[in-house]
């Protein structure tokens, strides 16, 4: 009897320690999971140009608005940040193909895709994006297949940078 106790007691206390650890693991990890940071080989400028010019040569994909972001910060109260702007990016096949079913139409709040290109205070060039390979996941279904696929497309973007998305 103690024995079945014991087990049970040891089964639901693994349980529940395995529950802690993987909610510490996920809140470790998410932030790095879901945002994907790449170091450019160029300086910002360059950087700006090579990756508008690639959406826009990529087939079916364009250059929606370059955003200064710090000059808009500065202009609405904030202090300079210094070199940093957001490219958003869009492919009006993609994009039916996703907001043509209502359940996906929420879905637009992701849309459109951007890209940040930064300069850190060590001069380093950065550009940063969501990670498809895990949003895909969280939704499943044929809206995983539609993420996936841009995925792809934007990992030919990326091709300056050796990118590819992981899900870890």
């Amino acid at each position: 009897m103690k024995t079945k106790i014991l087990v049970i007691v040891t089964l639901v206390f693994g349980f529940l320690l395995g529950i802690i650890f993987s909610g510490i693991f996920a809140n470790i990890s998410s932030g790095e999971m879901m945002i994907k940071e790449i170091k450019s080989p160029y300086d910002f400028e360059k950087t700006v140009e090579v990756l508008t010019n690639r959406i826009n040569q990529q087939k079916g994909w364009n250059v929606t608005s370059v955003i200064d972001q710090n000059e808009a910060v500065s202009e609405n109260g904030g202090f300079s940040i210094g070199k940093y702007k957001i490219i958003q990016y869009c492919s009006g096949s993609n994009s039916a193909q996703m907001l043509s079913v209502d359940d996906r139409r929420k879905l637009g709040v992701m849309m459109p895709k951007s890209f940040a290109v930064y300069e850190k205070s060590d001069g380093q060039v950065y550009l940063s994006t969501m990670n498809g390979a895990i949003m895909g996941k969280l939704f499943g279904g044929e809206t995983e297949e539609i993420i996936e696929k841009v995925s792809l497309e934007v990992e030919s973007i990326l091709q300056f940078v050796n990118f590819k998305f992981t899900l870890f």
